[in-house]
């Protein structure tokens, strides 16, 4: 949800980006915005839907220094977690994406790859609410009542 920055401006929203990315990797600390662009589109939602997967635009590019992260991006071998769209699954393209340009030696010679944390199973209540959910549905289905959870 874009709402607490949208009325910021463009160079308000750069400076915040950094400040955020200094706080969460101290490496920032001292980093330089060279260029920058800030795009804007209200109402925007994204065009991804059920059965689209196929047809995101993969991690890895054939240009040697072009990688593309975000939710939406297809990860081939490294993919983790869900595939739907999340700030979890930008956050650990964008993870991919940069251990796949410091493969390729394009990162002024820093080869350090960031490690991701593996995914865990479900805790057993999240896994039981969602047989029960199952089964209530199922149920729901054969009388053909519809969906109980959306309206």
């Amino acid at each position: 949800n874009s709402g607490a920055i949208a009325p910021l401006s463009d160079e308000a929203i750069v400076e915040l980006e950094m400040k955020l990315l200094s706080e969460a990797y101290g490496d920032f600390k001292n980093a330089k915005v060279v260029d920058s662009c800030v795009k804007r589109y209200q109402g925007a939602v994204s065009w991804f839907s059920p059965g689209s997967f196929s047809k995101r635009p993969p991690l890895a590019s054939s240009v040697k220094n072009v990688c593309c992260a975000g939710d939406w991006v297809r990860m081939g071998d490294r993919e983790h977690g869900a595939k739907g769209l999340c700030q979890e699954r930008a956050l650990v393209s964008g993870y991919e994406a940069a251990n796949e340009l410091a493969s390729r030696g394009v990162l002024n010679g820093n080869r350090k790859m960031k490690k991701r944390l593996e995914i865990r199973d479900d805790e057993p209540a999240y896994t039981m609410g969602v047989r029960a959910s199952s089964v209530v549905q199922g149920a729901l289905d054969r009388l053909g009542v519809g969906s109980a959870w959306v309206r």
